[in-house]
């Protein structure tokens, strides 16, 4: 009779860090493949000796505790580096207090709000780092903004007898290479609602129709970063994590002495709490660091060069 494996809630822990959950894909199809063949094997341990030993699980298990550790010793050097009015050592949730946090509207109109230039003093730099986010390091510079709203009103047909909502739309102009190019950014969210029926084909149809001669920025913000199901197959949505959104605010300098500055601070303390998962208290021996640590490694600019795996 095959031997019963007692494995730890900490192993489990990690192996699911190894293998993400099959909706979010891109495993390496060897891996699977491997992954696959251990799950017969374990399957026929009640008939033969299975292949994978309890010595294999166990070289597994330390390795996994190793990997652990150099993680929590990652998150201990880079919460040292952390300032101390981070959002991610805040205690205070903008939206937590109301109970509010996973609340679509309350994030995408706060999110149109801090985009725009408003009475938070931050002008437009949010905007303009988040365009440079979405477009991947070109260089552009912004000349005009027109407008920045939250459920911007779209038909969506004949046959439709209601109007869709953009979460947030903005347009206006940038400047790149010399060349002024018109621009519309809409950005959908969803937290932890579904897509309506074709509701992102529909807005492709809008946007075909209403944005030609104009470059568009379609993005799908979301808490794990999944792909929308009911685009066009024409139009490509591009995918954005609440925890890249963070990252993307967080790296903007010189907002420490505006008037928003403390109701942005709140409201990224939420998002990483709320909606990321991350703990009230951080500290260097958490049993799950590694999302900690690839949230800090970006915010902080840490390379594998310092951290001595280049």
């Amino acid at each position: 009779m095959a031997m019963q494996t007692q494995i730890s809630a900490a192993f489990l822990a990690d192996l699911d860090i190894i293998c993400p959950k099959a909706d979010v894909g891109g495993l390496p199809l060897a891996f699977l493949k491997d992954l696959d063949g251990a799950y017969a094997y374990a399957r026929a341990s009640s008939m033969r000796q299975s292949v994978i030993s309890m010595a294999d699980l166990n070289s597994l298990a330390e390795d996994l505790s190793t990997w652990r550790r150099d993680y929590q010793q990652r998150l201990q050097k880079y919460l040292a580096k952390l300032p101390s009015d981070d959002p991610l050592r805040g205690q205070v949730s903008l939206f937590g207090t109301m109970d509010y946090g996973r609340l679509e509207t309350a994030h995408t109109r706060t999110l149109a709000w801090l985009l725009d230039k408003k009475e938070h003093g931050f002008d437009y730099q949010l905007l303009e780092a988040l365009l440079r986010h979405l477009l991947n390091g070109r260089q552009i510079r912004l000349t005009q903004v027109d407008q920045v709203v939250s459920e911007y009103s779209v038909d969506r047909g004949l046959a439709r007898t209601e109007a869709g909502r953009f979460d947030i739309l903005a347009k206006g102009r940038w400047k790149e290479k010399g060349k002024v190019v018109a621009w519309l950014l809409v950005i959908e969210a969803k937290i932890d609602a579904e897509e309506g029926e074709e509701q992102l084909s529909q807005y492709d149809d809008w946007l075909m129709r209403h944005a030609q001669q104009t470059e568009v920025l379609r993005v799908f913000l979301t808490p794990d970063g999944r792909e929308p199901r009911t685009n066009s197959a024409k139009c490509k949505w591009q995918t954005l994590k609440f925890v890249e959104l963070a990252s993307v605010f967080r790296h903007v300098s010189g907002l420490q002495d505006t008037p928003g500055y403390h109701f942005l601070r709140y409201y990224l303390t939420g998002v990483l709490r709320e909606i990321c998962g991350y703990p009230a208290s951080i500290s260097p021996d958490s049993a799950s660091p590694y999302s900690l640590v690839d949230y800090l490694k970006s915010v902080l600019n840490v390379g594998e060069t310092e951290e001595g795996h280049g």
